[in-house]
């Protein structure tokens, strides 16, 4: 496997836990190896960095503002640079939307709602992939760490660097149980330091948002756990 791309990743100030800066992300990406990364920056009711209050389409504007900005950060080194979103849909739990465009958010307002279903039928027709975040972490955060409705999920994220090892043991195992959902790796990376961490390697580049979606169904890549 040739190419080897991030697939959870959060940039300041879209993020407001993140560390770094999308330039900080592109360089640390090159440095190891990386051929780029999905942005995956926390989305209106996660620990955003946006003012959630604002019209939506100010809100959607300042949130692609970082995917843009890690875009022309990452045309030096020849990144492939694609549009994601983190969003918490209750209880400390969180989706990975793979698939999605910024068009495609300023289009559907409604999406400001915490709603898992409303999102897995706006955002679906488009083609949209929902994986869950680290669905077994154990935070204080997180009351009861599970794995969400089923019927609104096309896979779980089964390696995340940010989870314990035992967390990412659990996810594992269900995926074994579930061999028909997507499995991914993703570094949760909010510096830095662990930017090169989790992902995906493929034998193809992946230059956009449908090519991502591509991948993933077909199953064709492997899984960083490192």
């Amino acid at each position: 496997m040739k190419y080897k791309y991030q697939l959870h990743a959060h940039t300041l100030p879209c993020s407001a836990c993140s560390e770094m800066y999308p330039e900080q992300l592109a360089k640390a990406l090159y440095d190891g190896g990386y051929s780029g990364c999905v942005i995956t920056n926390h989305f209106i009711n996660g620990n955003s960095g946006i003012n959630r209050f604002m019209p939506w389409e100010d809100f959607v504007a300042e949130y692609e503002a970082d995917y843009l900005e890690l875009k022309r950060c990452s045309e030096q080194y020849g990144l492939d640079i694609i549009f994601g979103i983190e969003e918490h849909v209750g209880m400390g739990l969180e989706i990975l939307c793979y698939g999605v465009t910024p068009d495609m958010l300023y289009d559907n307002p409604e999406l400001r709602e915490r709603d898992l279903e409303l999102w897995y039928e706006t955002l679906k027709p488009y083609g949209v992939l929902f994986v869950q975040a680290h669905p077994f972490r154990e935070q204080p955060y997180i009351p009861f760490p599970q794995v969400l409705e089923l019927e609104f999920l096309d896979g779980i994220e089964v390696y995340n660097a940010d989870n314990s090892d035992e967390n990412n043991f659990e996810a594992e195992d269900f995926i074994a149980e579930h061999t028909e959902m997507i499995a991914t790796s993703g570094g949760d990376t909010h510096e830095p330091a662990t930017a090169c961490l989790g992902g995906i390697a493929t034998a193809t580049r992946i230059r956009n948002e449908k090519e991502l979606v591509a991948v993933l169904v077909s199953g064709n890549y492997e899984l960083i756990k490192e």
